[in-house]
């Protein structure tokens, strides 16, 4: 009886526990712009369902005339809120074919027409902004 109570009890803060509300849907295209003391990234993507990602556009590495054309094809992810944070996390990678694989995140801001995200990094003293807006 004891174990039938706890078991019952046990399913009622399940069910009684809020489930985090879905983030709005990133399909359809973006155009992302991340900036650090390191790089400027200007990226147009194809946001697909089901996780699918194109994209193509440019990275300049800050202090130097490098500077890659890249396009290619990867994927996106919705992380839930953790502990740290009630906010959904965005994140867009991209594998181009001439240059290292690199991701982008960005948070939900309100308004399903834009992300932002910016994160600071305590070992280098450095922050990296991103700024999303759907273009279609």
């Amino acid at each position: 009886m004891i174990r039938s109570l706890l078991a019952a009890a046990s399913a009622l803060l399940c069910l009684a526990a809020p489930a985090a509300a879905q983030p709005m849907s990133p399909v359809g295209q973006w155009r992302c712009i991340a900036n650090s003391q390191i790089v400027s990234i200007d990226m147009m993507y194809n946001v697909g369902p089901g996780g699918q990602l194109a994209g193509q556009g440019s990275i300049v590495y800050s202090g130097t005339w490098r500077t890659f054309n890249v396009a290619g094809y990867g994927r996106w992810i919705a992380a839930p809120p953790d502990q740290t944070s009630n906010e959904w996390m965005f994140s867009f990678q991209i594998m181009p074919q001439n240059h290292a694989s690199f991701t982008l995140h960005a948070r939900p801001t309100g308004d399903p027409n834009a992300l932002y995200n910016s994160f600071y990094n305590p070992q280098t003293g450095n922050t990296t902004e991103t700024s999303c807006a759907r273009i279609g």
